[in-house]
């Protein structure tokens, strides 16, 4: 990894240039620090500007095996599966159905998909800093402020995909998932950054912006769902514990909750028992599950569809005015 960013530090005409501007929105360690979220974040943004965003993804755990998958607004005419495009990208797309997906793991053909068939104008490049192959115009690097660089080895050892120093090339960090409650934390791991190279940093965390019923039919607030508890929560995220916490210190009583690996893809035998479980208590997941469980919940027990609730996050910044600057 050091050798090849070398080459491209040095030579960097061997990076492909297209037309138009691309974030990259990504990490230097393995599991989730919140990129996607934070895509989200930034495609709602230029859609005010009025921009057409298109979001640049591997579309990771994906079955299909088409090289590449274009889904525009205009083309999905049919539900989409987490098999058919991966968990993460099916949530943005439920979530900005105007933003064009582009999945590939090819970024440089996927880029350049985008331009000849004139699908946006501004990419956003979730995940890839590694992949140096395609330039882009801003490195934004989210941190997980709860695990940051766990124990400073490299993958398999360690958490690392590539050295700290390489942050040298980002743009912005973001310290995300941020605990006001330590502010001594941030000034501590600024230390450590700034030691690396001056970044400009800042902080984020989320905020739930509703809970809405999987089967489509209610949306409650966080204080309304304050009344329904005491409830049972399932997760599948590379850091389950930040959600099962978070639904706590926001008043949620939590009876139960389970966690799975990254990416799980639910079983029937998964509802049951999630069921027997629950013992008619209600259910609350994320985004990023809902559709995994909605295909074996349908299936399982419509009236347990109807208990199961999804917590929908929005990322909440500290001087978020000066970060979009960054980005004009």
């Amino acid at each position: 990894m050091a050798g090849r960013n070398l080459a491209y530090d040095l030579l960097p005409g061997l990076s492909k240039t297209v037309s138009i501007p691309i974030i990259c929105v990504g990490n230097i360690t393995s599991g989730g620090t919140g990129k996607t979220p934070m895509v989200a974040f930034l495609a709602r943004h230029f859609q005010s500007r009025g921009l057409r965003v298109a979001v640049l993804s591997r579309g990771y755990g994906r079955k299909n095996k088409q090289a590449q998958v274009i889904v525009t607004a205009a083309s999905a005419t049919k539900a989409l599966t987490p098999d058919e495009i991966g968990d993460e990208a099916l949530m943005l797309r439920q979530q900005l159905p105007e933003v064009t997906l582009v999945l590939d793991a090819d970024r440089v053909r996927g880029a350049t998909a985008i331009v000849e068939n004139d699908l946006a104008d501004i990419i956003l490049m979730d995940d890839g800093f590694q992949h140096r192959k395609l330039r882009r115009d801003f490195n934004l690097i989210i941190i997980d402020s709860q695990r940051l660089f766990g124990n400073h080895q490299a993958l398999p050892a360690g958490p690392l995909r590539e050295s700290i120093s390489s942050l040298k090339r980002a743009d912005a960090v973001i310290f995300n998932k941020f605990d006001q409650r330590h502010p001594d934390f941030y000034t501590q791991a600024a230390a450590i950054l700034n030691h690396i190279a001056p970044h400009r940093l800042f902080c984020a965390g989320y905020r739930y912006k509703n809970f809405t019923q999987l089967s489509g039919i209610q949306e409650k607030t966080l204080d309304e769902m304050k009344k329904c508890g005491p409830f049972c929560a399932v997760a599948g995220l590379a850091n389950n514990d930040y959600f099962f916490t978070q639904l706590k210190t926001s008043g949620l009583k939590l009876a139960e909750s389970v966690p799975f690996k990254d990416h799980h893809v639910y079983t029937r035998k998964n509802l049951i028992k999630l069921k027997e479980l629950c013992q008619g208590r209600p259910l609350v997941t994320t985004a990023k599950d809902a559709d995994k469980l909605r295909l074996q919940a349908a299936a399982a027990d419509e009236n347990f569809m109807r208990n199961i609730w999804i917590a929908n996050i929005e990322v909440e910044m500290d001087n978020e005015g000066k970060f979009l600057e960054l980005l004009q």
